[in-house]
């Protein structure tokens, strides 16, 4: 005798919920699904985690993003447990959930075929009355380096590399000193 699937209405309804990887260095699959079920259950403990259904179901190596699934009712908590993933292997990371979709086409339509182009460049620009230099773009994003020095400890006491500003702030900056210029 043969074993009936369980009609659709009776089934489990899944959700997938993309991320990105952002740290220095790249890791593979197997180190980020261990972080983040170790963060889950740390967070929620065995029975609670069980029930979510978590599975890191792929993960692309080369542009550090993947998704996991899970059950529709826990997708708040596997959010939370995402975003509580500070460390991999001993290095500081910081997993950015990016969307939640039903279905893996819309997933990867939505939110994971957004290539991001770094554009390296070392041009100067000044943000709230201090000069800094524009390190790499990326659409909207600015990673800038302060040139003051007391910045630049603050920001080795806060463990950052750089500034994250968009260009829309940098744009408020130009227009303000173009009208002290008169242009």
């Amino acid at each position: 005798m043969k074993i009936k699937a369980l009609p659709p209405a009776l089934r489990e309804r899944k959700r997938y919920v993309a991320f990105c990887v952002e740290s220095d260095r790249p890791f593979s699959r197997e180190e980020v699904a261990r972080a983040i079920v170790s963060s889950a259950l740390a967070l929620f403990g065995e029975t609670k985690v069980a029930e979510f259904n978590l599975f890191v179901l792929d993960f692309d190596e080369a542009t550090q993003e993947g998704f996991v699934v899970c059950s529709h009712r826990s997708v708040a908590n596997v959010i939370a447990a995402l975003s509580l993933v500070g460390e991999i292997s001993g290095d500081r990371v910081h997993l950015r959930s990016l969307g939640v979709s039903g279905t893996v086409k819309a997933l990867k339509r939505k939110f994971l075929n957004r290539r991001r182009h770094f554009i390296n460049s070392e041009r100067t620009v000044k943000f709230k009355g201090k000069e800094f230099v524009v390190v790499r773009e990326s659409g909207e994003r600015v990673d800038a380096l302060p040139r003051d020095e007391e910045l630049i400890e603050r920001l080795k006491f806060q463990k950052m590399r750089f500034i994250g500003v968009t260009k829309s702030d940098l744009r408020g900056e130009e227009d303000a000193t173009n009208a002290e210029h008169g242009l």
